[in-house]
């Protein structure tokens, strides 16, 4: 969809402009880390998303433009405060793995800003409330607090107690004691019929085609079943491809191989055997990814790559049922959703 040409207008003079705002900010911040700040806004879903919440089409990139301001002006404020000698020790520790300062603009589902680093991307992400304009007074707190805790690893909470399984039935709970012997006994319970794992599922009949103005973006619908799975493998190319609806099986597969695969010895620095990384999909606001390759082109390790582990994964961990394949593809599918 293109942009109106008011909001073009509007990102040439707020944004894009040397003397706006946001580039003089993010230019002092660039100076003050020694690391050039990168932020490509997807203006036209961002628009999309936060439209009917600016009736006036002149205050969008403007209000856009404000927040990263205060963003830019809050993190440049941290870095100079000694009391956050140790934080600034982070973030310049991560920093030097990219060589640069990405953000990425999404939208939220709050009423006010927020910030948060990604460590698998090297990436800070600014969500963008779902409001109309926003100011720098307003969101510099909120940003304050953010950064502050990006890189801060949150406890592992405990389980609460109506989700712990219950007591086994060879428990304490179901020992007797005869009061006239004083001998213990062991009560025989009826066996106990394991719960259902997952939910019935009910197919909806669709009968008319939606409205793709009250469709979720697509980062919302990959994760609604169901989930479809293709893999092809080839072995001239010494390749596998997985294909999936499903970011998260994605994920699962990479960290999986990823933790398990040998090194190749055959190589100075002995680097992994298969090289294993995911591709970004072209869709959606923000960075999901529907491809993973395994390969190993580049390996001189005297490894064959073979397709049955993968498949027997996929069926027998991630419980996805096969579909369809034929010499070099396998498709797979799956209609429960995970939880």
């Amino acid at each position: 969809m293109a942009l109106p040409t008011r909001l073009k207008v509007d990102i040439r003079d707020h944004w894009t402009k040397e003397d706006a705002p946001f580039q003089k900010a993010s230019k002092s911040l660039s100076d003050l880390l020694g690391y050039r700040a990168l932020c490509e806004p997807e203006w036209h879903m961002l628009w999309t998303e936060l439209r009917p919440y600016f009736s006036d089409m002149s205050t969008f990139v403007p209000s856009v433009s404000s927040t990263m301001t205060a963003w830019c002006k809050t993190f440049t404020a941290l870095l100079d405060e000694e009391k956050n000698a140790e934080w600034t020790e982070q973030v310049l520790e991560e920093l030097p793995k990219m060589n640069i300062l990405r953000i990425r603009l999404e939208v939220g589902g709050d009423e006010k800003p927020m910030t948060r680093w990604t460590a698998d991307q090297k990436t800070f992400i600014v969500y963008l409330p779902k409001c109309g304009p926003s100011y720098q007074p307003t969101t510099s707190g909120v940003f304050r607090t953010d950064f502050l805790d990006c890189f801060r690893t949150e406890p592992a909470r405990p389980t609460p107690l109506a989700l712990r399984s219950p007591l086994p039935d060879d428990s304490w709970a179901d020992i007797e004691v005869d009061t006239a012997t004083g001998n213990l006994s062991t009560r025989e319970g009826q066996a106990k019929t394991p719960p259902e794992p997952y939910p019935a599922l009910v197919k909806a009949s669709l009968h008319v085609l939606p409205d793709i103005s009250t469709l979720e973006r697509p980062e919302y619908l990959m994760l609604k079943p169901p989930y479809h799975l293709i893999i092809t493998h080839s072995t001239y190319q010494k390749e596998i491809i997985v294909q999936c609806s499903h970011p998260p099986t994605l994920k699962v597969i990479e960290g999986y191989f990823k933790r398990w695969t040998k090194l190749d010895t055959n190589t100075v620095n002995d680097p992994p055997a298969a090289e294993i990384f995911l591709r970004e999909s072209p869709f959606g606001l923000s960075s999901i990814h529907d491809q993973l390759v395994i390969s190993m082109q580049n390996s001189r390790a005297h490894f064959t790559l073979s397709i049955t582990f993968l498949l027997s994964f996929v069926e027998g961990v991630l419980g996805y049922v096969f579909a369809f394949g034929d010499g070099g593809s396998w498709t797979f599918r799956r209609e429960i959703g995970f939880k």
